[in-house]
């Protein structure tokens, strides 16, 4: 059984089935850690921390302003922004 675990261990994570993700599948689909904070605000969807989500299209958004350089804030700004 060891094995069986390894390949699972090694499969891709599957694209999100929803728009809207918790806290936990953000940080998975950014590939951060569970408790890393998030570059983006979340959505309240109901009341309460559980109505809480976060959208692809943010997620995305964040990921290719990354990749095209369009972030222009230093690694202290970004810390800042996010403990808030």
């Amino acid at each position: 059984m060891p094995r069986a675990r390894a390949m699972i261990a090694e499969r891709p994570l599957p694209l999100p089935t929803s728009r809207l993700l918790n806290r936990a599948e953000a940080a998975a689909y950014l590939g951060l850690g569970a408790t890393a904070p998030l570059p983006v605000t979340p959505k309240r969807v109901r009341p309460g921390k559980q109505g809480l989500r976060y959208d692809v299209r943010d997620l995305d958004r964040w990921i290719d302003s990354l990749e095209m350089g369009e972030v222009g804030e230093t690694d202290d700004d970004l810390l800042d922004r996010l403990r808030r």
